[in-house]
């Protein structure tokens, strides 16, 4: 064999090798034929390889920046967003697969899916020291939400000697929650929480002490002890959140606004809409409401009350685009799609609110509640669908609805009912037509009968004997 034949050999075998190998970890939509512009005979080893490496280093970096994207839809909110970049990560082709798995549980565990997020960090991969580090306290957090209080504790004492270096309050936070978990009396009773207070003194040590006492719902010992905060501390804006948040769960409105003031955080704006909110300022309420969701877009304390104080104003567009934003694992889906259909409704997007009526036909079954019913019955008139009229208001009229009887018989009495209520020509009016002459007493006149037969006639007719001649019919 020649020089130059062998040369070419080596060539042939390195792009088979890499035309394999990408064939190997390739999905069915990737498997598109590769085609080469040049002539590579002409290209030494060095410069193949150099082309595979630069190759590799573009999908890597194009990976990472998915991932990246990925992470800041995560922070932000944006869970859609996060969910569509992690799907340009492919696991096969990427060793970054495992930081999409994780992402995913992440997700999942914000959606209120414990378990899908518990198996994702689950397979024996994540168990090496270095992807255990990363993982574990996400594993805890499912496992306290799945109440799995005996892999729970083996997982704690897992987790906490490889992440303690990390802590800057000694793991007091992951500590609390397993004696949570585990019932532990003195702490539930807020016995320990009070007993740690002499422990204070470091910003983040204070305010996951503060953060564990309201989520015992002790903040009254905050209160308690809040002047006893070193001076250094109330520099800080979260340590002066949770102090306003404990102001406002006693009931102390004045003193939580005076804390927060200077604070523009999603929990400030949910407190300050809260506020408004009970002192029956609804439009300014629903603005603060508007401010946490930009701040945070999955926000459940601003959803929760936004969309109701929505419905009051009558910003359906804006508490459409709310709802779209509900998420969890323990959200009814019948009932969200019930509570878009109503908003539809009353922006007058009939055709959309039939398609969500359809929809929950399938879910119930056929067998709608007596609330949806009613809409049904609405959206079919308005849209002149007779045969499905005729059905719902028949139905809610065995309910006892009173109008829906009304209606069920005038899909009697009319050929299309709906579409003759939508016609354009003028209505009937009465020029003397006073709504207040109703309410006047009247005078009774009797009616005045026109006597077309004497009642005389009758009675003689009636005295007459008649023989009738069966022999004449």
């Amino acid at each position: 064999m020649s020089i130059g034949n062998n040369y070419n050999g080596k060539i042939f075998l390195i792009i088979y090798a890499y035309m394999m190998s990408a064939l190997l970890w390739a999905t069915p939509q990737d498997l598109v034929p590769l085609t080469f512009d040049k002539d590579w005979s002409y290209y030494s080893d060095g410069e193949v390889d150099a082309y595979k490496i630069k190759r590799e280093y573009d999908e890597k970096k194009l990976t990472i920046f998915a991932l990246q994207q990925a992470k800041k839809g995560i922070i932000n909110g944006d869970l859609e967003l996060a969910k569509f970049f992690l799907t340009k990560v492919s696991e096969r082709r990427s060793s970054l697969g495992l930081i999409k798995r994780r992402y995913q549980s992440i997700i999942m565990f914000i959606e209120g899916k414990y378990t899908e997020s518990l198996n994702l960090i689950s397979s024996e991969r994540y168990n090496n020291k270095n992807n255990y580090r990363q993982v574990c306290l996400l594993r805890i957090l499912n496992l306290v939400a799945l109440d799995k209080i005996d892999q729970l504790i083996e997982e704690v004492g897992s987790c906490q000697n490889l992440t303690l270096e990390y802590s800057t309050s000694n793991q007091f936070w992951l500590t609390q929650l397993t004696r949570i978990k585990s019932k532990n009396e003195d702490l539930l009773k807020g016995n320990l929480i009070e007993n740690l207070r002499n422990a204070l003194g470091s910003i983040e040590f204070t305010e996951i002490w503060m953060k564990m006492a309201l989520f015992l719902n002790k903040e009254e010992i905050i209160i308690k002890y809040v002047a006893t905060f070193p001076p250094a501390v109330y520099r800080s804006k979260k340590v002066r959140e949770l102090i306003g948040f404990a102001y406002y769960r006693l009931g102390q409105k004045e003193k939580a606004l005076e804390f927060i003031e200077d604070i523009e955080s999603p929990n400030t704006d949910n407190i300050r809409g809260n506020i408004n909110l009970l002192e029956g300022k609804y439009e300014l309420a629903f603005g603060h409401f508007k401010l946490a969701l930009k701040k945070k877009e999955n926000s459940q304390n601003a959803l929760q009350r936004a969309i109701p104080i929505a419905y009051t104003l009558g910003l359906w567009d804006d508490g459409l685009k709310m709802i779209k934003r509900i998420v969890g694992n323990d959200l009814n889906e019948r009932r969200k799609i019930t509570l878009e259909t109503l908003f539809l409704i009353r922006r007058n997007d009939l055709k959309t609110a039939q398609e969500n009526l359809l929809y929950l036909e399938d879910l119930y079954n056929n067998n709608f509640p007596r609330e949806i019913n009613l809409m049904n019955s609405y959206v079919a008139l308005r849209n002149g669908e007779n045969e499905r009229l005729e059905k719902a208001s028949g139905e809610a009229c065995v309910n006892y609805d009173g109008l829906n009887c009304w209606l069920n018989l005038q899909v009697i009495h009319w050929e299309n009912i709906g579409l003759t209520i939508n016609r354009d020509e003028d209505t009937l009016v009465l020029d003397n037509f006073d709504i207040e002459s109703l309410k006047q007493v009247k005078t009774k006149d009797p009616l005045k009968e026109s006597v077309f037969v004497d009642q005389r006639d009758i009675e003689e007719l009636d005295r007459e004997q008649i023989t009738i001649d069966p022999r004449k019919n």
